[in-house]
């Protein structure tokens, strides 16, 4: 057989593993804030600059930010994009069932933008500089779903 005439045959192999990762101290806590319907970061004490989610070490002036503070309910959606696809268990993509949005959300002057889904407004209304608040599911657990998603304020 030549090598023109040679066949391959390329299986599909989908990804299905479990991997444990430890994320220590700061969102340990960030976690614990959301049973109590809270959204904390940590605060710089060289520059003033507040992380969310909560980090050890601040970006700007590399300093360790040991102080918790709490974060306003409410903020501003500085930008977004909408999506049109899913990722399945797996990797694999697939159409979203409608579209929806995930936005950079502003909490406080101070603080850095906190990455999340943003609803009860149609994709084609949303606009940067909008007012959002954070909706939290009824049962909290100390997760990251508990915090649902932003809505308009």
């Amino acid at each position: 057989m030549s090598v023109q005439e040679e066949t391959f045959l390329t299986p599909v192999v989908p990804l299905d593993f479990t991997y444990n990762y430890y994320i220590g101290q700061y969102l340990t806590r960030y976690f614990k804030g959301f049973k109590e319907k809270k959204i904390l970061g940590s605060r710089c004490p060289g520059c003033s600059k507040v992380a969310v989610p909560p980090r050890k070490y601040c970006g700007v002036c590399n300093k360790v930010m040991e102080e918790m503070v709490e974060l306003p309910q409410e903020g501003t959606l500085e930008n977004f994009t909408v999506g049109h696809v899913t990722m399945e268990k797996g990797g694999r993509l697939s159409p979203a069932e409608k579209p929806y949005v995930l936005g950079l959300i502003k909490l406080d002057d101070k603080a850095s933008l906190l990455l999340h889904k943003v609803e009860g407004v149609d994709p084609s209304q949303v606009k940067a500089g909008m007012k959002v608040k954070a909706v939290w599911k009824d049962q909290v657990e100390g997760d990251y779903w508990d915090l649902d998603h932003f809505e308009p304020a």
